[in-house]
């Protein structure tokens, strides 16, 4: 582990490919809520995005906790701060926002506008749920991708921390595992 930029800009690319996996589960699942809720589609794909978020949430969070309980070992010297997550969040939502960009650049004539729209909405298919109650917006989107960050951020900290949600909720609700004798 080191601190050079190749390599945090490797590990920021551990949130894009958070990212492409929930992506790429979407375009999987969305073809058969195209076939199944045919009628309901505009009714059923927010229900999907909010599937593929999860995966996404939970991809980001324990890349980026696993990330950090590595860093913040001592063989490493490196001594990360508890906000790196932000750093790492940031840097990999790049190439999101840039295909975005690229699909909002491109130029078409009027009965295209509608199509153009719809890839829009593929691409940011995992976040199309909270874009969607944000207002449904083309900028509305872009906020939605700040989701990411925060996910990346309470991940890493998370991780500096020594936080295991798993372990927490077992102790919240009070189904921990009995020790055999």
């Amino acid at each position: 582990m080191d601190n050079k930029i190749s390599s945090i800009i490797k590990r920021s690319l551990r949130v894009t490919s958070g990212y492409i996996t929930a992506f790429l589960i979407m375009c999987a699942l969305s073809a058969s809520v195209f076939g199944l809720a045919r009628e309901n589609t505009p009714q059923a794909m927010p229900w999907l995005s909010f599937a593929t978020f999860l995966v996404l949430f939970f991809a980001v969070y324990n890349e980026m906790r696993s990330l950090a309980v590595k860093e913040s070992r001592p063989q490493y010297n490196i001594n990360p701060s508890k906000f790196k997550g932000l750093l790492y969040g940031a840097l990999g939502v790049i190439p999101i926002l840039l295909v975005q960009l690229i699909i909002i650049a491109i130029r078409v004539t009027e009965p295209y506008a509608v199509f153009r729209r719809r890839i829009f909405q593929l691409v940011s298919g995992p976040l199309y749920w909270l874009a969607r109650i944000l207002g449904n917006e083309i900028w509305h989107y872009f906020l939605a991708v700040a989701s990411i960050i925060i996910i990346a951020f309470l991940g890493y900290f998370a991780g500096h921390k020594k936080f295991y949600i798993t372990a927490w909720l077992r102790e919240t609700l009070g189904t921990k595992k009995s020790k055999k004798a």
